[in-house]
């Protein structure tokens, strides 16, 4: 059944990836392999996205042609499809299948809805939660996002699930060199930041080592923006940390941002029960003072009535 509203509402999702300079190089109708375009959805930094139905089954799916002629291009482009191939993390789209047909390389993926930030804090955490599930798996398989943004995640149209999409920066990682890039960060033999001002990492544009710590900064920036700058003090330190503009100073890995979203609100109290604590001992140690000095006058006024006494006498 073809849904015109999620059309529209994908359609213009996508079209702020690029700006449509040129007209699409498919049209309705056209058939790549098993698929068939239906309509254009939108445009990337290299790709096409496109709703596509498979000509038997009649499975729809966003279908991603490449349409930037450079090796680099293809090479990111392949290594997208086996990621989403190999990988069972279910906060990717579901893969469909890929190949080259009309002289262009092509990716079949489930077709997602755009996704609105959650706002409230319970939201907030199982939304990040889920994202971190893909950011951890493309760490344990050995690549870095680079680009992760709120308009790379997308919803499954039931559930609502966030799905982390465009895995076109991705880039792989030494992971014997402490977490960093094996390579500068080279787009098409040029040098160039990379990523999304806002989102991506301090480093990404400086020339400096990217490793997970930048994709760890770009989850911070998530969150803060869910909370539109205002995070609650349960928050606001996590934030903090995630998105430190030293990189040794972020969460040492996805595992270890997801923990403290899980214990967000003991940290709190943790951090509410010290202080108790501290005024508790406080105002125990300002009673003891005053305590011994009333002692220590008393005790000094009792030796004075004393000596006046023993004056008296003699």
């Amino acid at each position: 059944m073809h849904d015109d509203g999620l059309e529209h509402r994908i359609t213009g999702f996508l079209s702020s990836h690029g700006a449509f300079e040129d007209a699409p190089v498919c049209r309705a109708g056209d058939v790549f392999d098993e698929w068939r375009i239906v309509s254009f959805l939108g445009r990337g930094g290299s790709g096409e996205i496109y709703r596509a139905e498979h000509v038997r089954l009649g499975t729809v799916v966003a279908l991603k042609i490449l349409v930037k002629d450079s090796q680099s291009a293809a090479q990111r482009f392949a290594t997208e499809a086996k990621v989403l191939s190999e990988s069972r993390c279910a906060a990717f789209p579901r893969f469909f299948g890929d190949g080259e047909a009309n002289g262009r390389l092509y990716l079949a993926q489930e077709l997602l809805e755009p996704l609105d930030l959650p706002t409230r804090g319970r939201s907030v955490a199982a939304f990040l939660l889920k994202v971190c599930e893909a950011v951890g798996e493309l760490h344990r398989m050995g690549f870095v996002h680079r680009d992760i943004k709120p308009m790379n995640i997308m919803r499954r149209p039931v559930s609502g699930e966030p799905v982390l999409i465009d895995l076109g920066l991705l880039k792989g990682r030494d992971v014997h060199a402490q977490g960093t890039l094996a390579s500068p960060s080279i787009v098409d033999g040029h040098a160039v930041g990379v990523g999304t001002p806002g989102f991506s990492a301090p480093e990404q544009f400086t020339g400096g080592e990217v490793s997970v710590a930048a994709d760890i900064h770009a989850l911070g920036a998530i969150a803060n923006a869910c909370f539109k700058g205002k995070p609650p003090r349960c928050w606001a330190r996590i934030i903090r940390r995630a998105t430190s503009s030293i990189p040794g100073q972020r969460f040492p890995s996805v595992a270890a941002f997801a923990r403290a979203i899980r214990n967000r609100h003991r940290l709190a109290i943790v951090g509410a029960a010290t202080l108790l604590v501290g005024l508790t001992l406080a105002i125990l140690s300002v009673g003891l003072i005053r305590w011994y000095a009333q002692m220590k006058t008393g005790w000094q006024e009792e030796v004075a009535e004393m000596q006046n006494r023993a004056l008296c006498e003699s």
